[in-house]
Order: structure tokens, then C-alpha cells, then sequence
């Protein structure tokens, strides 16, 4: 077996960009891609890091549920990442990313840990 080539890539990539626990911030709205995919530009809290985020229909719902279906509302939102395993289409085992919506204090600051 050849070993796994990593390349970089403009999208951020579960336990290789964010960990369980991490923060990402919204950046934009969004831009629809030519197969109809949501694009965002996020950033990572606490690092100097800023990809690229397809929305997949289960992390949608997550967001669209706290701060409306209108993506616009969505910039400068905070979301708290967990990291999960899942099924690709090829039916292999493979990490990827869950947000939801981080605990705040009475101020509006968010509560780690």
C-alpha cells in the first residue's frame, strides 16, 4: 500500500485544519458553487487560518434553526466544531465536521471550555 499523499487544499479539513472544540467564524454569505454547493469563506479561532467551508445539509439545518435561513445573518457567527465519523458516498469511514451553536455568557462572550 502507497502512502496517503496530502495536499493542500483551500477547504477546511477535519482534524488536519480543526479539532473537536475548535471555533469558526463566518466570514461571508456564502457563494453557490456550479453544482449548487454552498461555499463559505471561514475563519479558525485562536489561529491565523481562513479556508474555505461546504455547508452540508445537516450542519444547515443547525444554523439556519438559531439564525434564519438567510445566510447574510450568518457572517461574524461563531460556531463550535466536533468532529465526527461518517459515511463518504464511496461507503468509506471518514471525519468531518459538525457546528453547533457555542455556549455565551449573560455578555455575549463565549464560554471555553
Amino acid at each position: 500500500m502507497s502512502p496517503k499523499i496530502d495536499f493542500p487544499s483551500p477547504f477546511l479539513k477535519a482534524l488536519k485544519d480543526v479539532n473537536t472544540g475548535d471555533i469558526i467564524r463566518f466570514l461571508d454569505a456564502g457563494e453557490q458553487d456550479e453544482k449548487d454547493n454552498w461555499i463559505f469563506t471561514i475563519k479558525v479561532e485562536g489561529k491565523n487560518l481562513q479556508k474555505k467551508f461546504q455547508l452540508n445539509k445537516t450542519n444547515w439545518k443547525v444554523i439556519s434553526k438559531e439564525y434564519g435561513m438567510n445566510s447574510d445573518a450568518w457572517v461574524n457567527k461563531d460556531f463550535e466544531v466536533t468532529i465526527i465519523k461518517t459515511q463518504n458516498p464511496q461507503g468509506e469511514l471518514v471525519d468531518a465536521i459538525r457546528l453547533t451553536i457555542p455556549n455565551k455568557d449573560e455578555d455575549g462572550n463565549l464560554e471555553i471550555g
